[in-house]
């Protein structure tokens, strides 16, 4: 991994830090260093001075005593060269009285006189103009007999002082640019360890925040301290479990997603404060959700009154509920039975709910139904039973005497009687195919000739000007029963003869269809509303009682049709338009399939 110097970064930091430290101990310690030296060499030239000036300090207090002025120069300019440099004496008042080598003009008053008369020696450094180079000082005081009689002041020059310490300086700044480019290789292989895999990791959690689960981060460096190596190490841990963790809620999700959107009833999940947190593909298609609804409030989605004030009821209750609505859609009334349960937390305070929307209009209809086939089955039942009674009762009261018209009555019991006997053989031969009593035994026919056989059966039943037309390839078969089959054809061909106007053209035709053949039987006759098509197969369902010219109707014939069609592993079809004909069709196997 390339490290670059870039501002901010842990490495440049680590390596600045280390540099300014080194600095910092570099420079205390090379000042206290020339700080000592030029200490111990100061002392050093200070206690060589006491000693040198002590040697003849007592003679020159004689001779100050004596106020012998010859002997005070000797000894001063002795004081001097021992000292290899000036010796000044002062009086009581600090004025100058004596100097070695040379004399002054002008009165000279020295300053701190005080602690000298005190009997304290003291010492400076001074630079003053009477001297061309820095001097070291030292005051001492002239005792004579235990009295302090005068000062003497000891000018030396320390320029070999300064010319150690400054060799010493020079060689302080070369062992500290040594230390400071060892200390900067030093700090750079020891910052890299420190910082190279700090950066792998960043790398590593900043890939694995945008998904990249399970990323390793791999320790180059042999340096490497053992809490960086544990650090790693716990990085991949929590690496390799959060992309286990993240493998099994995502399987967990799209099992839950396969489960919701494979689901037949709308769910929508909100929490307490009514926001929508989950919608499946039954609800999004069932309200017509045109975008994500999810963090949206049930009163900012269009929703249906009904649905929106059921939710804030069952919301504001906060507990399981159950109610039936009815919605109207595309002209139609829908009706849906809502089941919501709440959702608590472990202390069971109300977080949210699920409201599941079940479909039941089928089931509705089917009951509507249901009913409807009681109510048409006693209908059917009591209209011909009606008039064999009554016609019964006439004949028994002697009522009618001319033979002729008892014949009528007859005829027309005998006619009730086959109409009844008809319907219940259809109820029982749908009941027969719903029981799974019906054993088909099938051949293998020949289309053209079951359709030329058709031909007597419409002649028998046909309106004058109606005319039948039949298409079929005379190589077609099917694989099918006989008598079921022709049933089927004659129930679909009475239905558009009765339909069709007395020049209607019926059209019977047959064709290949893959594996299967399809059968068709089209007229021009009066058509069926769309809003009436998707019953037409149901049982006793008549789609107007007016349209039906002359014979009475079961209303049993096409769900027949659509039953034994069933049986043979088919299908029915019906294309329609009011007032231009229909055409009914089905589909069944080939014979060779």
């Amino acid at each position: 991994m390339k490290l670059n110097f870039e501002k901010n970064t842990f490495f440049t930091k680590l390596i600045f830090r280390f540099l300014v430290i080194t600095m910092i101990v570099i420079l205390i310690f090379g000042f206290s260093v020339i700080t000592y030296f030029k200490t111990f060499f100061v002392e050093q030239k200070e206690a060589q001075i006491n000693k040198n000036s002590k040697a003849v300090i007592d003679y020159l207090a004689d001779s100050k005593a004596e106020d012998n002025k010859q002997e005070i120069v000797n000894w001063l300019s002795i004081i001097g060269e021992l000292n290899d440099g000036h010796a000044w004496l002062i009086n009581e008042q600090g004025v100058l009285e004596f100097s070695y080598p040379y004399s002054f003009d002008e009165e000279r008053t020295f300053s701190g006189y005080e602690t000298i008369f005190e009997g304290n020696t003291i010492s400076r450094e001074v630079n003053t103009e009477d001297f061309e180079l820095t001097m070291l000082f030292v005051g001492m005081p002239v005792k004579y007999q235990d009295e302090v009689i005068a000062g003497l002041l000891v000018f030396t020059p320390i320029d070999e002082i300064n010319s150690i310490i400054e060799h010493i300086v020079g060689i302080m700044i070369y062992i500290s640019l040594t230390a400071l480019v060892f200390i900067l290789f030093v700090s750079y292989y020891f910052s890299r360890s420190l910082a190279n895999p700090l950066h792998n990791m960043g790398l590593v959690a900043a890939r694995i925040s945008q998904g990249e689960y399970g990323k390793k981060v791999e320790i180059k460096e042999k340096g490497a301290s053992k809490e960086i190596k544990l650090l790693s190490e716990s990085i991949n841990l929590m690496s390799g479990k959060l992309e286990q963790t993240i493998k099994s809620l995502a399987e967990e999700k799209n099992k839950l997603k396969h489960v919701l959107s494979g689901m037949e009833e709308g769910i929508v999940a909100v929490n307490s404060s009514g926001r929508i947190i989950l919608t499946n593909q039954s609800a999004e298609s069932l309200f017509n959700f045109e975008e994500d609804i999810r963090d949206k409030e049930i009163s900012e989605v269009k929703l249906y009154p009904e649905v929106t004030e059921v939710f804030e009821q069952i919301i504001s209750k906060e507990k399981a509920a159950q109610e039936q609505l009815i919605i109207s859609k595309e002209d139609t009334n829908q009706y849906y039975l809502v089941h919501f349960t709440a959702i608590r937390l472990e202390d069971d305070s109300f977080w949210g709910g699920v409201a599941i929307f079940h479909d039941i209009s089928e089931r509705y209809r089917f009951e509507k139904l249901q009913r409807e086939f009681v109510a048409n089955v006693s209908h059917e039942l009591k209209s011909p039973l009606s008039s064999i009674r009554g016609s019964v009762e006439i004949l028994l009261d002697g009522i009618i005497e001319n033979p002729e018209e008892k014949r009528e009555y007859l005829k027309m019991i005998l006619r009730e009687s086959n109409s009844l006997s008809h319907l219940i053989d259809e109820t029982l031969t749908l009941a027969e195919i719903d029981a799974g009593g019906v054993e088909l035994n099938k051949d293998q026919l020949q289309i053209k000739e079951l359709f030329e056989n058709l031909k007597v059966f419409f002649k028998n039943i046909k309106k004058d000007g109606q005319s039948l037309q039949i298409e079929v390839d005379p190589g077609l078969k099917v694989r099918a029963n006989r008598e079921k089959l022709r049933q089927v054809l004659v129930n679909l061909l009475s239905n558009s003869v009765k339909y069709s106007a007395e020049t209607g053209r019926i059209k019977l035709k047959a064709e290949r269809e893959k594996a299967q053949i399809r059968f068709s039987v089209a007229d021009n006759g009066v058509g069926i509303p769309d809003s009436e098509q998707k019953n037409i197969w149901e049982r006793f369902y008549k789609v107007d009682k007016a349209r039906t010219p002359g014979d009475r109707s079961s209303g049993l014939g096409l769900a027949i049709v659509k039953q034994i069609v069933k049986e043979h592993q088919g299908e029915v079809f019906l294309e329609s338009s009011e007032g231009e004909g229909s055409t009914f069709s089905f589909t069944i196997p080939a014979a060779e399939a």
